[in-house]
């Protein structure tokens, strides 16, 4: 006997009486969203290449800047009288965060040739070094292989002093700012792409790209700054779907101008540094947990019409096992056993 395609239709057993259709997990987006917390350590690089200042120093004080136009070293004295004429220039001391002015008269007894330089064609540099510590906060949406984000820091920056850095200015010539401990706050932009996996390790690289405050010790009425550009090399370490730990080394480019006043002009200071980061990564789970407390059910799996990941992994554990992922590692392998000739 040969049923018609109809008769075949009502013969099929209703599965959908059995099966209910599962809902959709409403918090599909959320789950896309990953939060970062991080610290880590930095090298600030201080440097700074000076035209049309000169520089002045006694023995045992700090190094002064001076405006080497004429219109603005002898605004009272003539400029046939030069040296004594220095004694009616302004000059400038702390121009790394201040630019603090200073008018003390230097007399003609206290002039020596070999503490003066009037430069106005060769430049001359001072380098120096910061510390850094931050605090770093982000969080970021992932697209396949692309990640979008922001994020903010807030970190502890220690200044060193400046040093001479070139024939002319040698290394005796030591600025050291005012107030060397700041606190710098910044926040970014994130744009990354994830290029390479191997087992659990996820490598990407990424740019911050954003605007930073130097701090409290730096007098920000006379600072013009602009964006910062920060590019790094993420490397992630997976424990779950949820849960990474990474490290993350990465170059940064950023610089300020620090204004003169009254003399009109600017010192230009170049601020890159070097930095290294670790911390963690965690994203909203897709499904929640199981509500209910004896259910052991190693993997995600229904109640009902609605999906749940089990309530006996940790965060930090893989929520959704394989076969054999849940303890790779044998009881005989573990602790006291692995010394035992029978450990069952």
């Amino acid at each position: 006997m040969v049923l018609s395609a109809q008769d075949e239709e009502k013969t099929q057993f209703p599965l959908e009486k059995f099966y209910v259709e599962r809902k959709k997990n409403k918090t599909s987006f959320l789950n896309k969203l990953v939060f970062g917390l991080s610290t880590g350590v930095g090298n600030t690089i201080f440097s700074h290449e000076t035209t049309g200042f000169g520089i002045f120093q006694l023995n045992g004080q700090p190094p002064t800047l001076f405006d080497t136009q004429p219109e603005n070293v002898f605004a009272v004295v003539p400029p046939q009288l030069f040296p004594q004429g220095m004694e009616a220039a302004i000059r400038y001391s702390n121009w790394l965060t201040d630019a603090t002015q200073s008018t003390s008269p230097i007399s003609e007894n206290t002039f020596n040739p070999l503490t003066f330089q009037s430069i106005t064609t060769a430049p001359y540099k001072f380098r120096g070094n910061g510390l850094n510590i931050p605090l770093k906060l982000t969080v970021h949406y992932e697209y396949k292989q692309f990640r979008f984000g922001a994020g903010y820091s807030y970190e502890l920056m220690l200044l060193g002093s400046l040093t001479g850095s070139s024939a002319i200015i040698p290394e005796q010539y030591s600025v050291t700012p005012s107030s060397t401990l700041g606190f710098m706050s910044r926040y970014f932009g994130i744009i990354g792409y994830s290029f390479y996996r191997y087992n659990k390790y996820l490598a990407t690289v990424d740019a911050n790209i954003g605007n930073f405050s130097p701090g409290s010790n730096f007098n920000s009425s006379l600072i013009e700054k602009g964006l910062y550009y920060n590019l790094g090399l993420t490397v992630e370490r997976e424990f779950s779907e949820y849960f990474k730990v990474f490290a993350r080394p990465s170059i940064e480019i950023k610089s300020y101008s620090i204004a003169l006043p009254p003399s009109g002009k600017s010192i230009d200071h170049a601020m890159n540094a070097l930095y290294l980061n670790v911390g963690v990564t965690y994203r909203i789970p897709e499904l929640p947990k199981c509500y209910h407390k004896y259910c052991r059910v190693q993997i995600n799996h229904a109640h009902g019409n609605k999906e749940y990941r089990s309530r006996d992994h940790k965060f930090y554990e893989i929520q959704n096992p394989g076969y054999g992922e849940n303890d790779p590692v044998l009881i005989k392998y573990k602790g006291k056993n692995k010394r035992k000739l029978n450990p069952y």
